[in-house]
């Protein structure tokens, strides 16, 4: 779909796709934005897992099985 707009300096056409809401250069700003979104939004999520697998789930399963080989070295 195409607009035609004169006056000022010249004829001028504007125009817009039906399909996506932008192309070009435009368009590929905002898919890399949402792409950075998205990728900040997944190391965030996955940051946390990982950082509660190295400083929490890891510390206890360690304590844990300490506690039960002190018990069975004490318990023999």
């Amino acid at each position: 779909m195409g607009v035609r707009l004169s006056g000022g300096i010249g004829p001028l056409s504007v125009s817009a796709s039906p399909g996506r809401a932008t192309s070009g250069f435009f368009g590929l700003c905002i898919a890399a934005m949402v792409g950075m979104f998205k990728a900040m939004w997944w190391m965030l999520y996955a940051g946390y897992w990982i950082l509660r697998a190295v400083y929490w789930e890891a510390p206890r399963a360690g304590y844990r099985w300490w506690q039960r080989r002190q018990a069975a070295a004490n318990g023999s």
